[in-house]
């Protein structure tokens, strides 16, 4: 038997007669500033918020539909070119087909 064959079973024969180590509490005072720190980061991330950005796109993309909105209805009052093309391209395609 090789020696990198009994190292292991040694180590691991080692582990296991070992006494468990318990984890010490931390101290109150470093609970409390993680806390502490982790609750000013969240209060200061908003900007990067994807709720935050999705507010911003829906209030200017509304602001964009009322605007056009706004000028396609003061425009339509000197529509009477367009309804005189309009017959008129009608009647050449009227023309055109057999």
């Amino acid at each position: 038997m090789e020696p990198t064959d009994r190292t292991l079973p040694r180590l691991l024969n080692a582990a296991a007669k070992a006494a468990p180590e318990s984890a010490a509490a931390p101290p109150l005072g470093l609970e409390t500033r993680v806390l502490a720190d982790w609750r000013a980061l969240v209060t200061d991330d908003e900007s990067v918020s994807p709720l935050a950005f999705f507010r911003r796109a829906v209030l200017g993309a509304s602001l964009v539909l009322f605007l056009s909105a706004a000028w396609s209805l003061t425009r339509s009052g000197g529509n009477a070119i367009g309804d005189e093309a309009a017959l008129l391209d009608y009647n050449i395609q009227t023309s055109l087909t057999p």
